[in-house]
C-alpha cells in the first residue's frame, strides 16, 4: 500500500547468529548483491563501494539492534560519509518467533527498504523490488551453503508485510496502539464483551502488546492467543518516523509497517484468514490516528508518504 516502502522476505535454513554475522559484514554485500561491491573499508562499521541502483559510489554504514528472538541489521547508504539518506532495516527472526512450538532453528529474513520520493530515481522505483527479491535469494544461498545445504530449503511459513503512512506523531501512535483499551477501536474482526475479547467467529482470545525501543523507531509486538487451540499468532508492528525513514528532518508522521506469518498453502484455521485483513486494519488505524492528530485532510490523500 505505501509506495515508498518495499519489503522482501525469505526463509533461511541457518541460525540467526549465522545470518546476522554474514549480513553485518560489508564484504558480504559483494557476494550476494547485484552490484554493491565494497572497494574500501573506512572503519569498523563503514565501507565505500559501488551501488546496484546508481552509476556512482556509495558509503555503506551498518548498525545492529536486538529484539528478543530477533536481530536487526540496518544498512545506511549515502554519497557522502556520515550523510546517509537510505535506510534498510533487515529483521532476522528466529523460526520460533512466529511459532513457539517449532523445533526449527532457521531464520526468517525480512528486508525493509525506504526510498524518499524526492531523491529516488525511476530506476530505483521500477527495479528495486525485483532486484531485492533476487538478492534475498542470493543471501539465502550464501548462508545456507555455509550451513551445509546444497539446495534451497523451503520454510514452514511465509512472511507478509502491511505498510501505510500515518500523518500523526510517533508518540501518539505508540501510546494509542500499545494500549489494550483501544484494541477493538482500531482492531478489525474483534469484539469485546466486558473484559473478554473474541474474534469474528466468537472464539475467545487474549491479546498481549509489548513495546520495544529501537532507538529512532519503536516495535510493538502484537500477540493474539487463541484459547481453544492454545496457539499464538504474532504480528509485530514497526513504527518508524518518516523523518528517519527518508532522512528528511522536516518530514511529518510515521510509516506503520506490520509483519504477519502465514502457511505457504491453505489458510489459517482461526484468527484473520487473509493477509488483506491486516491491510484493512492498517487503513482503519490511519483514519483514527490522523483524526486524533487533527490531520483530517491527510486520509483522503491515500496510503503513501509524499
Amino acid at each position: 500500500m505505501e509506495q515508498n516502502t518495499f519489503a522482501t522476505s525469505i526463509y533461511v535454513a541457518a541460525s540467526v547468529d549465522a545470518a546476522e554475522a554474514y549480513l553485518a559484514n560489508g564484504d558480504s554485500l559483494t557476494e550476494f548483491t547485484l552490484f554493491s561491491r565494497m572497494r574500501e573499508r573506512i572503519d569498523e562499521h563503514t565501507w565505500l563501494g559501488t551501488a546496484s541502483g546508481y552509476q556512482h559510489g556509495l558509503y555503506y554504514h551498518v548498525r545492529r539492534r536486538s529484539l528478543r528472538e530477533a536481530r536487526v541489521v540496518e544498512w545506511h547508504c549515502g554519497v557522502e560519509l556520515g550523510k546517509y539518506y537510505h535506510v534498510y532495516p533487515i529483521f532476522l527472526f528466529e523460526a520460533r518467533y512466529f511459532d513457539h512450538s517449532t523445533t526449527d532453528r532457521g531464520t526468517y529474513y525480512h528486508w525493509i527498504s525506504f526510498t524518499d520520493p524526492a531523491r529516488r530515481t525511476p530506476m530505483i522505483t521500477q527495479g528495486l523490488a525485483t532486484v531485492h527479491r533476487s538478492e534475498a535469494r542470493a543471501f539465502k544461498a550464501q548462508v545456507e551453503r555455509r550451513a551445509g545445504h546444497r539446495r534451497a530449503v523451503a520454510g514452514p511459513l511465509e512472511l507478509h508485510s502491511h505498510t501505510i503512512y500515518v500523518d500523526a506523531p510517533l508518540e501518539l501512535a505508540v501510546e494509542y496502539l500499545s494500549d489494550p483499551a483501544h484494541l477493538t477501536e482500531w482492531g478489525y474482526m474483534m469484539r469485546r464483551d466486558g473484559n473478554a475479547l473474541f474474534d469474528q467467529y466468537d472464539r475467545p482470545i487474549d491479546v498481549a502488546l509489548t513495546t520495544h525501543d529501537m532507538g529512532a523507531y519503536k516495535v510493538i509486538e502484537y500477540d493474539v492467543h487463541d484459547r481453544e487451540s492454545n496457539t499464538t499468532m504474532r504480528s509485530p508492528m514497526v513504527i518508524v518516523p518518516a523523518s528517519y525513514a527518508f532522512a528528511v528532518p522536516e518530514a511529518r508522521g510515521v510509516i506503520l509497517h506490520r509483519i504477519s506469518a502465514w502457511p505457504p498453502t491453505g489458510q489459517r484455521d482461526y484468527g484473520k484468514v487473509a493477509p488483506g485483513d491486516y491491510d484493512t486494519e492498517a487503513i482503519n488505524t490511519k483514519r483514527i490516528l490522523e483524526a486524533k492528530a487533527g490531520n483530517l485532510a491527510s486520509y483522503a490523500r491515500g496510503c503513501s508518504y509524499g
